[in-house]
């Protein structure tokens, strides 16, 4: 591990895709860092609480054609968390789990907002990103490692490997593994950039999630035929991204301990694979990427895994 000071030039600035390596550097990495204090805004409900999350109606936008990113970011956390669980008080929702439930299963943590700081960046056509939550402990540091399953984005595995983590004080190391929600509008020539916000092709560069590789001649020419077509990261990427997905979440954890290195306030400490706790966790592919994670790891960083039914494919 490399622990160098974090480079955050601006308070909120865009990423820049890295190398490749077996151990990423992320010294010259641009990283997005955004503290939450857990009243208007948190880690786990982005504000919403556990009564906002329970509401079927996605939260509202000012203007839909111009969102913010406080509201993008509101509505991604709102539909990935209850995407994969079930928010039924009768499925368990606010009973058994859910961010007002306390470790010992008890409703006791009202809304379950969590107070924290989050980091965003890119990584070789994956994005990484690390909540660290104000509690979190230099004398029981721990990490969990939340990929996320299906096409899902960055906070696909909010709800089903985050929420626990966050509760435990753990820092939460996240992957879309290479498939998330990446949009290029073929007519529009606009694509998305890390914070969900949409920009023109040329204005984006290396900070877009993705673009698809065609000329302009050939996109207009594809256009004349087949009119009104996105292009989709997981789909025409061309990267095969599942042969990376250990990879990917391997990166995440790494990312995870460069940033928790780089803190500077209670929160600070000295943390290496040998004294920090690592737990892989997350369900469906997202476990398969655990599963492969764990496989793959010839450094020690992982010391176990907790999946939900990983879908793996066997070779």
């Amino acid at each position: 591990m490399r622990l160098e000071k974090m480079r955050l030039g601006l308070p909120l600035v865009l990423l820049l895709a890295a190398g490749c390596a077996s151990t990423p550097d992320f010294s010259s990495q641009k990283i997005l860092h955004t503290r939450y204090d857990g009243n208007a805004d948190d880690l786990l409900t982005a504000g919403l609480g556990k009564s906002g999350l329970g509401l079927a109606q996605p939260p509202a936008v000012g203007d839909a054609r111009t969102p913010t990113v406080a509201e993008l970011r509101r509505r991604a956390i709102h539909a990935n968390y209850r995407a994969l669980a079930d928010m039924s008080p009768a499925g368990g929702y606010g009973v058994l789990y859910g961010p007002n439930i306390d470790l010992a299963g008890k409703d006791t943590l009202g809304e379950g907002k969590v107070a924290g700081d989050e980091y965003l960046t890119l990584f070789d056509g994956a994005t990484l990103m690390v909540q660290v939550p104000q509690r979190f402990d230099p004398k029981n540091p721990c990490i969990v490692s939340a990929s996320s399953s299906g096409s899902r984005g960055i906070y696909g595995a909010i709800g089903t490997a985050g929420e626990w983590g966050l509760k435990r004080g753990c820092a939460i190391a996240y992957t879309d593994k290479g498939t998330g929600t990446g949009f290029h509008d073929l007519t529009t020539d606009t694509v998305n950039l890390i914070t969900g916000q949409r920009a023109l092709r040329e204005k984006a560069g290396n900070d877009s999630i993705f673009t698809a590789t065609v000329s302009d001649a050939d996109r207009a020419r594809y256009l004349r035929e087949f009119p009104n077509r996105v292009a989709v990261k997981h789909a025409h990427s061309q990267r095969n991204p599942e042969k990376d997905w250990g990879r990917y979440t391997l990166a995440a954890i790494d990312f995870s301990f460069y940033i928790i290195n780089s803190l500077k306030d209670a929160r600070a400490g000295t943390y290496t694979p040998q004294n920090t706790i690592v737990i892989a966790s997350s369900v469906s592919n997202g476990g398969y990427a655990a599963l492969a994670a764990a496989e793959q790891d010839t450094r020690g960083l992982i010391d176990g895994v907790a999946v939900s039914e990983p879908n793996v494919s066997l070779s």
